[in-house]
């Protein structure tokens, strides 16, 4: 599946009310359980951290689509890319 095809699923993640790091890992962590073409959808109550996910999730080499700016509330959206390696960070964290 190509980065700019509609994906068939999406999910929603919402990190409102938490700090830095755990926007950042939390979206690196779910982004590798998806499949290249899926989308996510990362809820955030803060600029700062909307545009540090949005630093993370470039770096790693996905997509980021866009960042909506809604009355008191962010939203990445970001599309999973075909990218080649997993980070070495064994991290579960909890939902």
């Amino acid at each position: 599946m190509k980065l700019n095809e509609a994906s068939a699923r999406e999910r929603v993640l919402d990190v409102k009310g938490t700090c830095c790091p755990y926007p950042q890992l939390k979206t690196k962590v779910t982004l590798d359980q998806m499949r290249p073409g899926e989308v996510l959808k990362v809820f955030t109550d803060d600029r700062t951290t909307a545009d540090n996910i949005r630093l993370a999730v470039e770096q790693l080499g996905d997509a980021v689509l866009g960042v909506e700016d809604k009355e008191k509330e962010f939203v990445v959206i970001i599309q999973k890319s075909e990218r080649g390696y997993k980070s070495t960070l064994r991290m579960k964290l909890s939902q």
